[in-house]
């Protein structure tokens, strides 16, 4: 028994001596700059830090450390039949796509991180369009050569541009395999010219980037066009309406129809009736989100080519993703701004994680947008 009452009394004591501490603990004063302060019992719990890797333009945590901050990359690539298929078609974060000239469309693939970039191309020429689309979103531009207003507006920004024109091709290499270059020429597709065939990848872009003297720090941290959320849900009209696809022309030649498929969320794209398919991979391009932002469009006074421009301020445009979608508004609020997107009620949108399609479709060509419900 007294065995038995020693062994309560031990517990007891070291209950209390817990009690003690832990009341001793709660009430401890801190020292701070020689003064003492409480915590404050307020004080709301430590939230773990957000993830540095998540890539502002799909929402996806898979950044490579050294794109973290870092500034995209933003690579020009042709879209006649002779450059389809396009190598890389379905990998790029963003694919912008608009008129050039003589009905003809190109686009800008867009990389929040450019160890991510595969084989891609064909690479081709710069539009002067494209290049104040990506010094708006702080880009590092790639493109093979360009038309002298792109040439001009690179020089007035003062862009520190990689060019395949000067940069040093090699067009007896069929793949990327030399860190000397950073353009190559695919000759294994033998049926098509010579311009049909450039390509890069990032290997080759990034050591471009290092040797050149770019700088890879993003100097803002607002230069992506919208906002990412898990599972967002537009609608049009009065919220209940739904997109099974959406149709819109650039011109008679290039009309593009994106197809939803409920069981990925995804919209696949098909030009002119044909699935645009990934050279490399041979899948087709599909994204979670189609924008079609309407723009004036028109053709620059005197120039030989009949070479287009975009009127790059302000107008309507319509949103798509998860099977539902919304008309929404787009703005650049100088030449230098980025590219933003606003929803109905009038905040910079919100699109859905995943990959993103933009149409520059020219504002005369907006009744020719047909929506399949």
């Amino acid at each position: 028994m007294k065995k038995r009452a020693l062994k309560i009394c031990s517990v007891i004591m070291a209950i209390a001596l817990l009690a003690t501490m832990f009341t001793a603990c709660g009430g401890k004063e801190y020292e701070k700059d020689g003064t003492t302060e409480a915590p404050s019992s307020t004080e709301a719990p430590t939230e773990a830090p957000a993830a540095q890797n998540i890539n502002p333009l799909t929402g996806a945590a898979d950044l490579s450390d050294s794109a973290i901050g870092a500034r995209p990359i933003a690579i020009m690539v042709e879209n006649s039949p002779s450059a389809r298929p396009q190598w890389g078609l379905a990998s790029p974060d963003i694919v912008l796509e608009g008129l050039v000239e003589g009905g003809i469309t190109r686009m800008m693939w867009i990389f929040a991180d450019v160890s991510k970039v595969p084989k891609v191309g064909p690479v081709r020429s710069a539009r002067h369009d494209f290049v104040e689309i990506a010094d708006g979103m702080n880009a590092i531009y790639a493109h093979w050569g360009g038309s002298p207003q792109a040439y001009d507006y690179m020089e007035e920004i003062g862009m520190k541009d990689i060019d395949g024109s000067y940069r040093g091709t090699n067009s007896n290499l069929t793949s990327a395999n030399s860190s000397r270059y950073t353009f190559f020429k695919d000759n294994t597709r033998t049926s098509v010219a010579t311009e049909h065939r450039g390509f890069t990848d990032g290997e080759h872009l990034a050591a471009a980037i290092e040797s050149m003297g770019i700088s890879t720090k993003a100097e803002s941290d607002d230069w992506a066009p919208y906002l990412i959320a898990d599972d967002t849900r537009a609608a049009f009209g009065d919220g209940t309406g739904s997109c099974s696809s959406i149709t819109f022309e650039f011109s008679s030649s290039y009309r593009h129809t994106f197809k939803y498929n409920a069981d990925e969320k995804l919209y696949y794209n098909y030009m002119n009736t044909s699935e645009m398919k990934d050279g490399t991979t041979g899948e087709t391009m599909a994204v979670t989100n189609v924008i079609i932002m309407y723009c004036n469009v028109g053709t620059i006074a005197g120039d030989d080519k009949g070479r287009q421009d975009w009127d790059l301020s302000s107008g309507d445009a319509v949103f798509v993703s998860h099977g539902y979608g919304e008309s929404i508004t787009w703005k650049k609020a100088s030449k230098t701004s980025p590219l933003k997107f606003y929803g109905k009620d009038g905040k910079e949108l919100t699109v859905n994680m995943g990959q993103t399609y933009i149409g520059v479709v020219p504002e005369k060509n907006r009744s020719k947008t047909t929506i399949t419900e």
